[in-house]
């Protein structure tokens, strides 16, 4: 096959929700409503360059040559059927799931992992939403005006290797809970990597960042401290997926243990550890994880140097662990985006 023929290319899968019960229960509706999402959708994909592979009944195949105008697209997608919806009875909602990588084009449509992915992706949208892999997410966090969310990870049927999802925030939906709501917040991490510069000098203890990642729903367990509490924490650790970013780290003391780890974890650390044994819960917590270069790690005064910066921003830290060559500060959700620009500062040289 020429290799001409393979690039690097957006995908695009959209599917209409409801579209096939519907059409058991009226198939002439379905079809009116088929015909009018497609009169509605088409001419949005032209707009942003969009290349309509097929249809596969009631979805859409698309091909972009930019993450960019695949993720613009999809938001306008979502925009113009959210405006149709008002104002009809009949509702036309869709999800959107996008992938970047290479394609093989061959008699007029198009194969490889990343129409495999993306197909694999829409399916975790919501009704009215777009999810985005996270090789999109690292070419347009920067770049669209959109909060960009992760979704607890997932095994996607027949990927080999695990792919992190965002769900995209559109405009006009809201983001979280509000203030005083308990209802379930959305799963995301950050991640941002330094290149260090080795100045050799404490004081700009910054250069030495390697990674910056912020992670939510965190929780601190509180347990006593006393000889069975070493296998039940062993057991416990064997089932965290480190390999798809699940938290552990435990922090030792006279008469207590801490555990740190992922809100979804806690049911499991119930089964093992008697409940009678646990002190406190701390809930509604996220950690950001320092990865320093080698030559700072065992230098005194760079956990004095991060926390100074913290504090001056009023941050108060729920817990501070070292575990070389990686320093971990677990903060209440309210604080985490400001904590985490304080310390991007700080790795930037724009603190002050």
């Amino acid at each position: 096959m020429p290799r001409s023929q393979r690039r690097l290319a957006a995908i695009m899968f959209t599917d209409l929700v409801g579209y096939t019960a519907l059409s058991q229960r009226d198939e002439s509706l379905a079809l009116r409503l088929l015909k009018k999402h497609r009169e509605i959708v088409r001419p949005v994909f032209k707009r942003y360059g969009g290349r309509e592979i097929k249809t596969i009944g009631d979805a859409f195949l698309v091909e972009f040559d930019s993450a960019i105008d695949a993720t613009r697209c999809a938001v306008d997608v979502q925009r113009v059927l959210r405006e149709y919806n008002d104002k009809n009875h009949h509702k036309l909602q869709v999800r959107i799931g996008i992938h970047i990588g290479d394609v093989v084009h061959q008699e007029g449509d198009v194969y490889g992992d990343a129409v495999n992915i993306a197909s694999r992706i829409e399916p975790l949208a919501d009704a009215g939403s777009i999810c985005i892999s996270e090789q999109v997410y690292d070419l347009v966090r920067n770049k669209v005006p959109y909060g960009l969310v992760k979704l607890e990870s997932q095994n996607l049927k027949n990927v080999a290797f695990p792919i992190d999802v965002f769900k995209v925030v559109l405009p006009w939906t809201k983001s979280g809970a509000k203030e005083g709501e308990r209802g379930p917040r959305p799963a995301f991490s950050m991640v941002r990597k330094y290149q260090p510069e080795d100045k050799g000098n404490l004081r700009s203890v910054g250069k030495y960042f390697l990674k910056l990642t912020l992670k939510n729903r965190i929780v601190v367990v509180t347990l006593t401290n006393e000889p069975r509490v070493t296998g039940w924490l062993a057991k416990f650790a064997m089932g965290v997926d480190y390999s798809r970013g699940e938290t552990m780290h435990i922090v030792a003391g006279i008469e207590t243990v801490k555990v740190v780890t992922d809100q979804k974890n806690l049911e499991k650390l119930y089964e093992i550890v008697p409940k009678k044994r646990v002190i406190n819960v701390m809930e509604n917590l996220s950690e950001i994880i320092i990865s320093l270069a080698e030559t700072v790690t065992n230098l005194p005064g760079v956990v004095a140097s991060i926390t100074t910066h913290l504090a001056a921003a009023g941050i108060n830290l729920v817990e501070y662990i070292t575990i070389n060559p990686h320093e971990i500060m677990v903060v209440e959700e309210r604080d985490a985006l400001k904590s985490y620009h304080v310390l991007e500062e700080l790795a930037t040289g724009a603190a002050k």
